[in-house]
């Protein structure tokens, strides 16, 4: 007798109450794969309706220098305060409105007044709602000393120097341009700006100009949003869901509907006339809105609007989110920011240095990779390479291919070669970022040093025989194109640090040298984090890559005549025909003993590949 095949919907009711629909992916596999089998397309419907009753992310990351915290009595009487909150709040405004608000209805996102009149974004919270917030042990000890205490976090990455220096590293800014746009995120024009960074007028109005080009942006709330992006780290200063930045300035700014079109449009860098054509209305009706805009949020104008609603978007996502994670960036390396060869884009990277070493374009995986193990980027330096790890299309910080997505993700390493005045770059590419790989080697081949090509995902038309849960669940994304964009969605917004150790666990117990690896709490701990921040800001990149697989793609013909090396993981099962690249002349060898994370468990064999 057949078993009745239960449609994809019931199989994640039954994980709804377990807190995680997802774990039905975990343990329910094979039940899973007969109702996408069964019907694709209902399927995709019953994964897009659970993803709409999760919150918008599982877990979001935010640096611990952004946020200022404080722990206060009903009254308003602070009972603790870091140094952060100290220094923006000398006076302890009067917060006791939304004090009294969070206790009757809850947490809430309000502006408050700091010092000298600056306005931030502050949440509100009891003992139980504060939770998620990993307060310090003094906070969490004064919290819990007495009933009704409430917590205070602030979003004010504005005001961290480090992480204003952070930003102006990134963008290459010299010394002189990054201090003009540290004054610039509160300076109420220019001129004061220029006095407070010690320069003349025009000085400042030629490094304007400089700092604007390397931002990639054409006004100066266009780069107060994307420095501040910059020193989130991980959010970015992308627009984030459609109407986000509108309802998140009607909910913690209090503006109207129309206000909030408005401000959000100006925030961005829109004049009066751009806003009122996108809005259907006169000029003088958006600059009466913005009049009102600037009343309520006590900003200075449309450069501080912009900083108030990047710095608002971080606070909402911290708490929205299933979890937030805070802490610093950490594994050495700069982020560089860099403008596409189109001007159109924002590409990011991370450059390991040093600067006299041979460039070498790292590749990271599907959905890490995003930074370097120690003893796998310091064997690189020692091998004489300068690691670089460009994050492709879609991934972390980058902007999504607003065309062809390959031929996207080849440009931008040509930019980055650009950008970083370099005259070629060697190239170690892995796993599903092959396609990338190659079209740079076809479109780009003066810019190509030697490559090596570790454990390529072979076109479709190639059978893959691995029997894991890995390849069963991306056999079934690659068969089902539309299927892609959802699935990733719903993943993303259930991936807290508990479910993506239970993700991991899954994927590698069955790969011995993987599972031994994710045995050490460091490497968890490395990739976990690895993970949110490649994806925190959306899941375009994976979608769009494996978009690239379903799509019928082929190796091209033509791969220019270079060093070639072809890699495999012994322990990994698979298609191992190099036939398929047409490479004439391919080095080909094998990692004993290796599978998925070789470049923790066997990372002096993966840099000998580059030999």
């Amino acid at each position: 007798m057949t078993a009745k095949i239960l449609p994809l919907s019931e199989l994640l009711r039954a994980g709804g109450p377990r807190g995680a629909p997802v774990e039905v992916l975990l343990d329910s596999w094979a039940l899973v794969e007969d109702a996408l089998l069964a019907d694709s397309a209902r399927a995709r419907e019953d994964l897009t309706a659970a993803s709409d009753a999760l919150p918008a992310i599982g877990g979001a990351l935010a640096d611990r220098r952004s946020l200022a915290t404080a722990v206060m009595t009903a009254r308003g009487d602070v009972c603790f305060a870091d140094r952060a909150y100290r220094a923006l709040f000398r006076d302890s405004g009067d917060l006791r409105p939304l004090l009294k608000r969070a206790l009757s209805d809850g947490p809430v996102v309000s502006l408050v007044e700091g010092a000298a009149g600056a306005a931030f974004t502050a949440w509100v919270g009891d003992a139980a709602s504060a939770a998620r917030w990993q307060l310090e042990p003094e906070a969490s000890a004064v919290l819990q000393a007495a009933p009704g205490r409430l917590v205070v976090v602030v979003s004010a990455p504005s005001r961290s120097s480090e992480l204003a220096r952070r930003a102006a590293r990134a963008l290459d800014l010299t010394a002189l341009e990054a201090r003009l746009a540290e004054a610039l995120l509160f300076a109420p024009n220019l001129d004061v700006a220029a006095a407070d960074a010690g320069v003349g007028r025009e000085t400042a109005r030629d490094a304007l100009r400089r700092i604007n080009a390397k931002a990639g942006v054409r006004r100066t709330p266009e780069l107060v949003a994307r420095l501040i992006g910059i020193m989130c780290a991980a959010g970015g200063d992308a627009a984030g869901e459609p109407g986000g930045d509108e309802a998140i300035a009607e909910s913690a700014f209090g503006l109207t509907p129309a206000e909030a079109r408005a401000a959000t449009l100006v925030a961005r860098g829109a004049t009066s006339p751009e806003a009122a054509q996108v809005l259907g209305v006169r000029p003088e009706t958006v600059k009466t809105h913005i009049k009102s805009v600037l009343q309520k949020t006590g900003a200075k104008g449309a450069k501080d609007l912009a900083r108030l609603l990047v710095e608002a978007r971080e606070l909402v996502a911290l708490a929205d989110a299933t979890e937030a994670v805070l802490g610093e960036e950490e594994g050495g390396g700069r982020l560089r920011i860099l403008s596409a060869l189109d001007g159109a884009r924002r590409i990011a990277l991370i450059d390991y240095g040093p600067y006299d070493g041979e460039p070498l374009f790292v590749f990271h995986g599907a959905a890490a990779g995003r930074r370097l193990p120690d003893r796998f980027r310091a064997g690189l330096v020692a091998a004489g390479y300068r690691p670089i790890v460009l994050q492709r299309p879609g991934f972390g910080l980058t902007d999504p291919a607003t065309a062809d997505y390959v031929t996207a993700g080849a440009a931008d390493m040509a930019a980055a070669v650009e950008h970083l005045r370099l005259k070629s770059a060697h190239m170690l590419a892995r796993d599903t970022g092959i396609p990338v790989a190659l079209g740079f080697a076809c479109a780009y081949p003066q810019l190509l040093g030697r490559v090596a090509i570790l454990n390529p995902h072979p076109p479709m038309s190639l059978a893959d025989d691995r029997d894991t849960f890995v390849a069963g669940v991306q056999k079934h994304l690659l068969r089902n194109p539309d299927l892609v964009a959802v699935f990733a969605e719903f993943l993303r917004r259930q991936a807290t640090t508990q479910l993506l150790e239970r993700i991991l666990h899954r994927a590698f117990s069955d790969v011995p040298p993987d599972a031994s690896a994710l045995r050490e709490p460091a490497v968890r701990q490395f990739l976990i984090r690895d993970i949110q921040a490649l994806c925190a800001r959306s899941v375009w990149g994976f979608a769009s890559e494996h978009a690239v697989y379903a799509n019928g793609w082929e190796a091209p013909a033509g791969l220019p005549a270079k060093a070639w090396t072809l890699a495999f993981s012994s322990e990994l099962p698979g298609c191992r025909d190099p036939a398929w690249l047409g490479i004439a002349d391919v080095r080909r060898c094998t990692l004993e003993g290796a599978g998925v994370l070789p470049q923790f468990t066997h990372p002096d064999a993966v840099v000998a590949l580059l030999a």
